[in-house]
């Protein structure tokens, strides 16, 4: 009796894999033919890669958070209006698999680069007319995951020729970190906030005196292809002017010309020639120049602070080329030159000099 039945268990076990056998087989030959379809669909059609910043409106063809401009707005308007430089194409294609992730999406780093720049001037003097040479470096880096922030940290440094009627040191510094975020309200408004402390001294005298904390806050109004509208605030934390209003308005004469008539720096640009590797542009430009640092007077071995300000007049030539390269050279004339010291003890007015200035961003 006993074996009876655990015969009759062991057919009941080979029947119930007999059937789920059977009813596996149709399974996999149903899913076969669709796996080796959908290989092959992979196999003809290449991995696409979107870009980091892809607008969510499809008719929108500028990034996401930047105002919506003309298309006739070149690179410097854009930075100008606070627009970032346009990214890859989405309708460009990506070979590589291995740029995707497991899920299929594109990776998006946590930092990435997006511009430096490189700056040489020179406004020339000596003895209690004030030679100046300058050079500075910034790179600027954008967080891709958060999108219209920005940081960029600069570095500078002023040899000092002069003066022999007051005591500075031979060089000074200029130390910051700015950091920026642009936002888009809607199609005509977008604003932009930075903040960038700093430390501007001679090294020597590096306290509260030397400590700057700099900023600016603006908005950008697109009224039409042809006009643009900025206003807002500069904060220069300096001894002489702690505060500037920036305002104006961008207008396009033309593709080829375009008046900035904001303050403090106004500019006119012309476009002189155009091909398929570079633009080139010549301008005209104010600019409201200066700085104030933190410095350890000569043998008395006083903490002060020194600030220097000028006016410019300058004229350049701007070359911008399609790999993202521009490069500038200008020359101006330099007056309302003024050299103050908190202490009031050896303030000064400067003769009038002129200036030459390369500068180089990539």
């Amino acid at each position: 009796m006993f074996f009876q039945s655990r015969q009759a268990v062991f057919l009941i076990i080979a029947l119930c894999m007999l059937v789920l056998r059977g009813a596996e087989n149709p399974v996999h030959a149903q899913s076969r033919p669709a796996t080796l379809k959908e290989d092959e669909s992979n196999v003809s059609r290449p991995l696409r890669h979107r870009t980091i910043f892809k607008p969510r409106d499809p008719d929108i063809k500028q990034i996401s958070q930047s105002p919506q401009v003309p298309d006739v707005l070149d690179a410097e308007a854009r930075e100008a209006l606070g627009i970032p430089p346009q990214l890859l194409d989405d309708e460009q294609s990506w070979e590589e698999p291995g740029e995707e992730g497991a899920d299929g999406e594109t990776f998006v780093p946590l930092i990435a680069h997006k511009s430096a720049t490189a700056a040489i001037s020179w406004l020339p003097g000596s003895g209690d007319e004030l030679g100046i040479f300058s050079l500075s470096f910034s790179e600027t880096a954008e967080f891709p995951r958060f999108e219209g922030f920005t940081t960029t940290p600069r570095f500078g440094v002023h040899y000092l020729d002069g003066p022999v009627t007051t005591d500075l040191p031979a060089r000074v510094y200029d130390t910051s970190v700015a950091f920026r975020w642009f936002n888009k309200v809607n199609e005509q408004w977008s604003y932009e906030l930075e903040v960038a402390p700093g430390v501007y001294s001679d090294f020597k005298n590096v306290t509260s005196d030397s400590l700057r904390i700099t900023g600016k806050g603006l908005a950008y109004y697109v009224h039409s292809r042809s006009k643009q509208f900025v206003m807002g605030v500069v904060y220069l934390d300096r001894e002489d002017i702690m505060l500037l209003p920036a305002a104006g308005m961008i207008m396009w004469f033309s593709e080829g010309s375009r008046l900035e008539l904001i303050f403090p720096k106004p500019k006119f640009t012309y476009r002189i020639e155009k091909d398929e590797a570079k633009e080139r542009w010549l301008y005209v430009a104010g600019e409201f120049g200066g700085g104030s640092w933190g410095i350890r007077r000569g043998p008395t071995g006083i903490d002060d602070i020194a600030t220097y300000s000028d006016l410019r007049l300058m004229g350049g030539v701007e070359t911008k080329h399609t790999n993202g390269m521009i490069s500038q050279f200008e020359i101006g004339y330099v007056f309302n030159r003024k050299l103050e010291y908190k202490s009031n003890v050896g303030n000064y007015d400067i003769s009038p000099t002129g200036m030459i200035r390369y500068q180089l961003t990539f």
